[in-house]
């Protein structure tokens, strides 16, 4: 009899190891967030001083804004915006934060380095959001990133 109350014994213990180990993830699990998966979305806002033409054209010679300065600049946040749809086509629930930025980045710097040198003040700011999306509904965002664009002075000539 002592023999079984000794085996009974010893099964209850690894029984009660096994509830031990196991329990804290079942609770973990359980006391997840309530937060449902939202789908992930990029947007950007665009605040700018200056009028801007942001209609796509096959033809960027071709300008629609009074000036040549807000021509250039209209085509660089029209770039971007197809850049960003390029980069991100369809929402999914993971998002690509580092392909999206690459993709306003490339664009942003490429126009930096050719007309960066004159600008001076920012009369534009861009800024690229990642939002968590209820179908097409943002219900919250984070800014992941801002471009500055300023204003070349009166008489600059390209």
């Amino acid at each position: 009899m002592a023999n079984i109350n000794r085996h009974l014994f010893i099964s209850l213990r690894g029984l009660l190891l096994a509830v031990a180990l196991v329990m804290p993830q079942v609770l973990l699990t359980s006391c997840g967030s309530d937060e449902p998966d939202w789908l992930i979305g990029y947007y950007m806002t665009i605040d700018s001083q200056v009028r801007l033409s942001l209609h796509e054209s096959d033809d960027e010679s071709q300008g629609t804004s009074a000036s040549p300065v807000e021509d250039v600049l209209s085509t660089t946040i029209v770039r971007m915006r197809t850049a960003l749809h390029d980069a991100y086509p369809v929402n999914n629930y993971q998002g690509d934060d580092a392909g999206v930025i690459t993709a306003l980045d490339n664009i942003y710097y490429a126009y930096k380095s050719m007309y960066g040198v004159d600008e001076k003040n920012t009369v534009c700011v861009v800024k690229l959001y990642r939002a968590s999306m209820d179908g097409e509904i943002v219900v919250k965002s984070t800014a992941l990133k801002t471009y500055h664009f300023g204003a070349r002075p009166p008489g600059f000539e390209e």
